[in-house]
């Protein structure tokens, strides 16, 4: 046998060797991964929720930077207007976070509002006679109207409180006679559907036992709090450690792809990083957008500014989740429309007392302006992703991580359907396969 036969033979069994140290190696990697992330499924979400904000954090640390700057000086540069931007939003925001005296003239207006115009929708012709669609709204409404009325019902300590507020209290001015009225008013609202009394002498069924329930220790709950704490410290760190990365991570998991590989491996993370940028940045415009539309229009509807900025604050940023800013911006903006006294709305012929369904118009506008003007030309191709793909993507994060995985289920479905694409095309153009 000759020497290129010999060696020849050694290439092959190198190449076997390779790939069973390969095979052998990425199995190990594998279960180790799993068990790590069955054991550690705690710190998952903190470690993505770091990694985003460092994303969404580096343009503006590459707008801060200056070459004959250290990079450590210009990432805490970064960081300092960061936080300064944040501050000042956060102090501005504070304002209209109502204190414990607001909360409860809140409850008390809420309450005596959705009784009123309860009365008004179900009341009776002057005849005292009741049409049919009078009885429909009052079987269907009254069980509804009596369980808002118990949660919205003001407990001893709260009725307390609130008449030591309506004389003066803890350097607060007084509460106005008329929410004072509506204080007496609702002491007297009594249940809009009454019971059914049973038959006297009538042996009532007997109610089934009710299941012990088992109160978790107090030890295992300040726990449980304390480990969701702990890992959710985390976050803050992979932020700070992934913003003054300058591209030594990357570097690292990119040395360890083989030569043969290596092209193909840049591309993958270059189009992944790519989609993952517009679709933030996308996203972002797209809350700013629809916030925006909010706040201007209840404006128009005469509500108080710094009222509507809040409102299109909150539901601009929970936008991110498909549907959830919608029926945030619904909840709160009608609660407030209810309570609401004196609003002059600013577009003319506008009826003050319909202020509640002007606002459930501008909610359903603006969703409608976001389905069909702002997600097609904002976000474009960023996702481009089938409709019923998105709704399934987030159902199935609800299920699996509640609300997170609602936050976090469109941007999945755009990597996984970017690595799939890039990963596949780059493997025929390579012809690896």
């Amino acid at each position: 046998m000759s020497n290129g036969q010999n060696l020849e033979e050694k290439e092959r069994e190198r190449k076997v060797r390779r790939k069973i140290f390969y095979l052998i190696f990425g199995t190990l990697a594998l279960i180790s991964c799993g068990f790590l992330i069955w054991k550690l499924s705690i710190l998952i979400l903190p470690i993505i929720v770091g990694a985003l904000m460092a994303f969404l954090f580096r343009p503006v640390k590459e707008r801060f930077e200056v070459r004959w700057l250290p990079h450590e000086i210009q990432v805490l540069c970064s960081f300092a207007a960061i936080g300064l931007v944040l501050f000042f939003a956060f102090n501005t925001f504070r304002k209209h976070i109502p204190d414990e005296k607001q909360k409860l003239e809140f409850k008390v207006r809420l309450k005596y509002k959705l009784n009123d115009r309860y009365r008004q929708l179900v009341a009776k012709s002057p005849e005292g006679k009741s049409n049919a669609v009078t009885a429909l709204l009052e079987k269907e409404l009254g069980p509804l109207m009596d369980k808002m009325n118990q949660v919205l019902a003001l407990n001893a300590g709260e009725r307390n409180l609130f008449l030591k507020y309506a004389a003066g209290y803890n350097g607060k001015p007084p509460i106005q006679s008329k929410f004072v009225d509506y204080f007496r008013a609702n002491q007297t609202t009594g249940k809009y559907v009454i019971p059914e009394e049973t038959p006297t002498g009538a042996a009532s069924p007997a109610a089934p036992a009710a299941p012990a329930t088992t109160q978790p220790p107090a030890a295992e709950e300040g726990t449980s709090l304390e480990s969701k704490f702990s890992a959710w410290i985390l976050a803050p760190l992979i932020f700070l450690f992934l913003g003054f990365d300058n591209g030594q991570i990357r570097r690292f998991f990119i040395s360890l792809v083989p030569n043969r590989y290596f092209e193909l491996s840049l591309t993958v993370l270059d189009r992944l990083d790519d989609a993952i940028g517009r679709y933030l940045r996308g996203t972002l415009i797209e809350c700013f957008l629809v916030g925006l539309t909010l706040v201007l229009g209840l404006i128009l509807l005469g509500i108080p500014l710094g009222i509507a900025v809040a409102i299109g604050v909150v539901s601009g940023l929970l936008n991110a989740i498909p549907f959830l800013g919608a029926l945030i911006a619904l909840v709160i903006g009608v609660s407030y429309a209810l309570i609401a006294e004196d609003v002059r709305p600013l577009i003319p012929g506008l009826n003050p007392n319909d202020l509640a369904l002007y606002v459930v118009v501008l909610v359903v506008i603006a969703h409608v302006l976001d389905d069909v003007v702002f997600q097609p030309f904002v976000l474009g191709g960023a996702v481009n992703v089938h409709p019923l793909v998105v709704v399934i993507a987030i159902i199935a994060g609800s299920l699996i991580m509640g609300l997170w995985g609602m936050l976090f289920a469109i941007p999945t479905v755009v990597v996984v359907k970017t690595a799939v694409e890039t990963f596949f095309k780059e493997l025929k153009d390579y012809r690896i396969i």
